[in-house]
Parts: C-alpha cells; sequence; structure tokens
C-alpha cells in the first residue's frame, strides 16, 4: 500500500500468535476506524488457508459501513478441530473496502495458531514461552535438501522474575539426525549465556537456540515430525512443547551396469548380468525388459527375476539369458550375425528414470559342418519320399469297409438310430446307399462330400485320416417304435456296388404310458373352506402333459375339477422328476368343494399319445359344515351375562356370527336379523327381562347367548324443593335424605 496515510486505521487484538489446544475455540478481535473523510462500506475476512485450517465450508466474513470517524470491533471465533495436529498455522486477516477506498485496500495481516499437545502445560503469566521460526505445520513443512543442513532459530522469552536456565531436547529422533546449539559464552543483547549447553536469561529477556537438521543421505523420502521440548531450570515441572515437520524430497538416481558372460553363441543362448544399485532415498519397483534395435525381431529375451523391488543404498543382479531365434534364420557361413539389443528397465508408479543401459551385441555363429550333411539326407530321403507316392498312385489299395454297425442295439422312445462305420482307401467311392428296413423303409442316397467336415461343414459326422473316411454317429433319422436294420452299400463311379454291410437288428422301444401309482390326503376330514392338500406320485411321466382332479359327490355329480398343467407344476416347483425312479413326485396340490358334505376325489394322468388314461386312482374324503359361532354378543360393549340399567337409559346391542351361508340368525324379541349389525332400545317398564341371539343352520347346528337385564325405577323426588337435574350435571342428595327408589323387577334368564 502506497503513502504513509491510511483512510482505514486498523488493530489486531490479541497480535502476533495466537494458541490453543485440539478442540478449544481462540478469538481474534479486531477494531476499524474510518479515518477518512466519505462513508464506506468494508468487508473484513479472513483468507482460505483459515477456511483449511479450520475446515469450515464458508471462510468467516464480516461486512460492516462506517461514516468519517467511526470506529467498530469485529468478532472472530477461532475453532480448532479436536483432530488437529500441533504445529504453527498460518493465515491471512484481511480489511477491504473496493468501492471507496479501491487505492488503498485491500490491507492484509499476517496471522499465527499455534497448536498445543495436549499434555502441555497451560501457560501463565509470569511462564517463560518459546516459539519456532520458521514455523511449520503438517499441511506446510520445512523441506530439507541434501547436503544443506536445515535450520531452525528457537527464540525463548523468559517472562518470569528470576534469572532461568533453559535448555533444549528432541528425544524422538536420531542423535545424529541434528545438531541443538546454544549462545557462545559472553553477554548477549537479550541476556546472560554459559557453557555452550544452555541458555541464560535475565528476567523478561529473550534468547535463541539454533537447531540444525541434517538426517543421513540414506532415510527414506517422505514427512518426518520432531517433538522439541523446552525445560527451564526454575519450573521442570513445565511442560513446553512444540513440533517441526520437515519433508524430506525424494532422490531418485540408479546405478545401471551390464555384464557380458556369454556373448558368441552357436547352439545356447547368450548370458548376461544386470547390475542395479539404488542410490537414491526411495523404494524402487523396476521391471526391465529388452529388444532387438533391428526391424525383425530376432531373440527372445528372459530376466530372472524379470521384477525387482531395491531399498535405498542396496544392489542386486538380474540374470539374462538371450535366446536368438528362429532357427532357420541361423547363418549357414560366415564369422555370424550380429545382434545388437538395448536393455530397458520401467517404474511402474511412473517414478524418473534418467539412467539407460549402454547398447549391447550378440553373435550368433554360423552352424557347424556337420548340419550340411544332415541336410544332403533329407534330400535324398525327399526323392525317395517322391518316388514311393508315385507308385502307391499307380497302385491304389482296394477299398473295404469295416465296423459298420449300429450305436445301441436298444433305443428308448424319444431318440433315434445311430451308426457308425470305417471305409478304408475311400477315395475310390463316389456315394453312399443306406437301406432301412423295418417299421419304416427308406432308401437314402449320401454323397461324399456332405460326410466330410470343414469350416464349412463343421458338424459333419465323418472325419478323414490316413485314407480312412471314419463315420461315428451318424444320423438315420428313424424315430418310430419298432424294430429295424440298416445295409450300407458303397458305389463307385459307375453306380456299381462294390462293398456292403447289414447291421444286426436294433429295436425303438416304445414309453410306457404315465400311470399314477400312490395318492393321499394330507387328512380324511375337512371343515368348509379349509384346503384339501394331496400328494401323489405319477409312474412314467415322460409323456405326462397334465394331471386331472376331479372331486365327486355320493350321488356321483362332478362338483368341481381341476386340470394341472406339468410345465405350470413344475414351474411351481409343485412337482419334480425324479429320474432314477423314473416318477413325478408331487406335493400339496389344493382342491377346493363348494359346500359340506361326503365326497370322492378322482386323479387321471392326461397323456401325449392321447391314449386311453389308466383307471382313475381314489380319494375318499369329508367336509364338514363351518362350526356355528357367536363372535360378539355386547350390551352397551359389554358382554357381561346380567346388568342394571334404568327408565329411559338408551342402550345398543351390536352383535356378529360366523357360520356357513345359509344360517337363519334370531333375536329374541325382535325377531330375524342379519349376521351383523347394531340395535338401539330405549329401556321402559315393558322392556323384557332377558335378550337372546340365537344362530341356527340347515346341517342342524344351533348356539344361543343372552342377558339378564334388571331395570331399576327413576327416584321419587322429597318433599323439600330441590333443584331438577340437568343434562350434564350431577346430583347427589345429602346422606340423611336418601331417594326412596320405586320398586324395581329383577329379571334374569
Amino acid at each position: 500500500m502506497s503513502g504513509t496515510f491510511s483512510p482505514l486505521k486498523v488493530i489486531v487484538n490479541p497480535p502476533g500468535v495466537q494458541a490453543g489446544m485440539p478442540g478449544e475455540t481462540v478469538e481474534l478481535h479486531v477494531v476499524v476506524m474510518n479515518q477518512g473523510d466519505q462513508n464506506a462500506i468494508i468487508d473484513i475476512y479472513l483468507d482460505e488457508a483459515f477456511q483449511l485450517f479450520t475446515q469450515l465450508s464458508i471462510a468467516p466474513c464480516e461486512r460492516v459501513a462506517l461514516a468519517p470517524q467511526q470506529s467498530i470491533e469485529v468478532s472472530f471465533q477461532v475453532p480448532i478441530p479436536i483432530d488437529t495436529l500441533p504445529g504453527t498455522y498460518d493465515y491471512t486477516l484481511i480489511v477491504d473496502a473496493p468501492q471507496h477506498y479501491p487505492a488503498d485496500t485491500p490491507i492484509q495481516y499476517s496471522q499465527q495458531i499455534k497448536v498445543l499437545f495436549k499434555e502441555q502445560t497451560i501457560v501463565r503469566e509470569f511462564d517463560p514461552t518459546f516459539s519456532l521460526q520458521p514455523t511449520s505445520n503438517p499441511g506446510q513443512p520445512l523441506t530439507f535438501q541434501s547436503g544443506n543442513p536445515l535450520q531452525v532459530a528457537i527464540t525463548v522469552n523468559n517472562r518470569s522474575r528470576r534469572v532461568d536456565s533453559f535448555r533444549l531436547s528432541c528425544l524422538d529422533v536420531e542423535a545424529e539426525w541434528l545438531t541443538i546449539r546454544y549462545p557462545a559464552i559472553g553477554l548477549e543483547q537479550a541476556g546472560l549465556v554459559s557453557g555452550g549447553s544452555r541458555l541464560e536469561l535475565n528476567p523478561a529477556a529473550v534468547g535463541q537456540i539454533w537447531l540444525e537438521f541434517h538426517p543421513p543421505l540414506d532415510v527414506l523420502a517422505g514427512s518426518y515430525a520432531f517433538t522439541l521440548r523446552l525445560h527451564s531450570e526454575n519450573s521442570p515441572e513445565l511442560v513446553m512443547l512444540d513440533l517441526v515437520y520437515i519433508q524430506i524430497p525424494p532422490v531418485y538416481r540408479l546405478g545401471l551396469k551390464l555384464n557380458t558372460i556369454l556373448g558368441r553363441v552357436r547352439r545356447s543362448a547368450g548370458r548376461y548380468e544386470v547390475e542395479l544399485t539404488n542410490s537414491g532415498n526411495t523404494v524402487r519397483q523396476l521391471t526391465l525388459g529388452a529388444k532387438t534395435q533391428a526391424e525383425d525381431e530376432l531373440c527372445t529375451y528372459i530376466f530372472t527375476p524379470d521384477r525387482v523391488k531395491l531399498l535405498p543404498s542396496k544392489h542386486t543382479i538380474v540374470n539374462l539369458n538371450v535366446h536368438p531365434r528362429p532357427w532357420w534364420k541361423q547363418p549357414l557361413f560366415g564369422g555370424g550375425t550380429f545382434i545388437n539389443f538395448q536393455v530397458d528397465i520401467e517404474a511402474p508408479d511412473r517414478s524418473p528414470l534418467s539412467e539407460v543401459f549402454p547398447p549391447q551385441t550378440l553373435v550368433w555363429q554360423a552352424r557347424p559342418w556337420w548340419q550340411f550333411l544332415l541336410l544332403l539326407l533329407f534330400l535324398l530321403g525327399l526323392i525317395g519320399g517322391i518316388g514311393f507316392i508315385g507308385w502307391m498312385l499307380l497302385n491304389p489299395k482296394p477299398l473295404r469297409l469295416e465296423k459298420f454297425a449300429s450305436v445301441d442295439r436298444t433305443i428308448p422312445e424319444g431318440g433315434q438310430v445311430f451308426l457308425n462305420w470305417e471305409i478304408h482307401n475311400f477315395q475310390q467311392m463316389e456315394h453312399l446307399r443306406l437301406v432301412t428296413k423295418g417299421a419304416v423303409d427308406n432308401d437314402r442316397n449320401v454323397k461324399i462330400a456332405t460326410l466330410i467336415g470343414d469350416k464349412d461343414n463343421p458338424e459333419a459326422p465323418c472325419s478323414e485320416q490316413n485314407q480312412v473316411l471314419s463315420c461315428i454317429n451318424f444320423i438315420t433319422g428313424v424315430t418310430k417304435p419298432g424294430k429295424y436294420t440298416f445295409k450300407l452299400e458303397i458305389l463307385d463311379r459307375d453306380s456299381k456296388v462294390v462293398a456292403s454291410q447289414t447291421t444286426e437288428e436294433v429295436e425303438i422301444v416304445a414309453k410306457p404310458e404315465p400311470e399314477v401309482k400312490e395318492v393321499k390326503s394330507d387328512k380324511s376330514t375337512y371343515t368348509r373352506g379349509e384346503k384339501i392338500l394331496l400328494d401323489l406320485a405319477v409312474q412314467y411321466p415322460e409323456k405326462l402333459t397334465a394331471i386331472d382332479i376331479s372331486a365327486k359327490s355320493e350321488d356321483g355329480k362332478i362338483v368341481n375339477k381341476k386340470t394341472l398343467a406339468i410345465e405350470r407344476l413344475i414351474k411351481d416347483t409343485s412337482c419334480k422328476v425324479e429320474t432314477q425312479k423314473m416318477q413325478l413326485v408331487c406335493s400339496s396340490l389344493s382342491v377346493d368343494v363348494p359346500q359340506a358334505g361326503k365326497y370322492q376325489l378322482e386323479i387321471i394322468t392326461v397323456s401325449k399319445s392321447k391314449k386311453v388314461p389308466a383307471a382313475p386312482q381314489l380319494v375318499k374324503i369329508e367336509v364338514l359344515p363351518k362350526t356355528l359361532k357367536i363372535v360378539s354378543f355386547t350390551l352397551n360393549n359389554s358382554d357381561a351375562e346380567s346388568t342394571v340399567v334404568r327408565e329411559g337409559e338408551n342402550l345398543t346391542l351390536s352383535w356378529q356370527v360366523d357360520g356357513e351361508e345359509n344360517i337363519q340368525v334370531e333375536m329374541n324379541p325382535f325377531g330375524t336379523v342379519e349376521r351383523s349389525g347394531t340395535k338401539q332400545i330405549q329401556v321402559t317398564p315393558a322392556l323384557p327381562a332377558q335378550i337372546s341371539l340365537t344362530v341356527s343352520d340347515k346341517y342342524g347346528q344351533k348356539v344361543t347367548k343372552g342377558f339378564s337385564i334388571k331395570v331399576e325405577a327413576n327416584s321419587t323426588p322429597n318433599s323439600t324443593p330441590s333443584s331438577p337435574d340437568l343434562p350434564g350435571t350431577n346430583s347427589t342428595p345429602a346422606p340423611d335424605r336418601q331417594p326412596n327408589p320405586k320398586p324395581s323387577k329383577d329379571l334374569s334368564i
């Protein structure tokens, strides 16, 4: 900000460093005075560093309007999160008036919050304090550059009224990592110093201790935190702590070396040793590879191992075998082929790799002289083989049919007949004829081209090998039940039969019809409305399409019929097929009947063949009517058998009964009523002494329930005048003037 005069005067309280522990809240007070000659709108806020430190979603901000020479105080609450690590955290207080004082604002004030240890002693008025420069925290550590010690100044303030001696310690770090330097012997501006092993300060004096960090060169890269403690000779019970956060940047250096063990080869592989040395301060994950420096790849490279893990200052050796290939590219004459290749190294974690291996050369020597003799013998054998093939073409072997038979002699219905055969020297044939005799007669001509499988006909049943045509599981298409014989005839190009064979008799056996073998109900007697559950077993279910369940009354009339499709039953998991027993077992098949009575259940199977089904299985059951029941019968919501009422009182009768559909409900003395309902009546002297409810059905069931009612007359007033009872009021007579009620009727059932 330019100039010496500022239209805004700002006072920050407290100035400098504020201290607190995790979970506490400290306050920052800001006084702003408008010293200018105009009204101004002023923004007072904290920057993003404060927002990150306090973990607030929005940084605190206040906007005020001040007239000339007017001032105001603004307070900010600074919550220290409970999980904040000890350290010194920087943030900025900003005072800005962009609309009215744009040339003089914003004004920035650097602030610090020092987060203390929970174990640290609470600082009192005359307790010594200390601070670090430069400051650090987990988000802003101090960076250590290799070879340059990192210096931290510790400023000590002796706020007591006595001379005190101070000593600095750091217990959670190796001694060789740091050096603590106290001021030299002699008088200093801040106080007295002695011995070079401690700092002595006069009352209210300030002094400094210097701390140098110089970790070893092989220390791993990363973040480190060191705890510093200041000891006071006068107050040894004080715990004064602070943390220094240091970031050691990674150093990526590798030592690479490639040693040749065997570099000239004729029959074996070239052998090399790859030496790797980690000269940095990080753990290195490395992958090795190699490639030929030519258009064609002439070698295969095998590293043992091909992946390595190196700790700092560690060394390892990887074996490399280089195999030249392919074999026919090996030179026949001369000094051999020079194969240049390059070993590559990669880091899966994408860490930098600046080092490279130098190129290497493998010499692939020419073939030995005796291999030319083998080549000569191969050429002589090739000429002899060509002559033998020519002789075989001029003198072909005769055609021969062997192993002609059916796969199975007996086949269940639903399957079909498959044939196997072998034809030797089949090139002399033109086509085949398959003659079928039995329940279905058929002659079938088969072309050779349709038998042999290739990419256009991958499902063909035959294959060719050594002039033998082998056919396995040839499909005849015969599926109808009955007995058959098959004859295979081989025809030449002139349509003459040159070979034939006939199979033994083959039979396709018809499947048996489904039959209900076992059926039972879960019980013999039911109440109407209750599910009738059946368990049954059907033998030979292959042809089964459905199960018919009919319920017949005693006079033979069908009152209910239910058809259950087999697909639906299996899908709903009511039934399951037991393959070994050849049965379909069903459980808990439900049957309904419309009314009570004795019934006979008939179970009949429905077959795919549409043949007459086997005799039905019968199950006899009896369905009883629903039990009559008076569910509720209440007088004024009470089911007590007797009650006392007064003349003129209103009564409410409620009832509900349960039973068959055609039941009769009688309420004495009111006659026939519905199965459920309510009735309002008024109490009079003529009210009967008993009210009863009787329920009966056509099956002879009968149930009765009733109430006894005692009617009391209203009281007669005494000669002494009294106020009449009003609706909604209670009138209680005096003890010496009891009302004399009229005689009442005592009625009971």
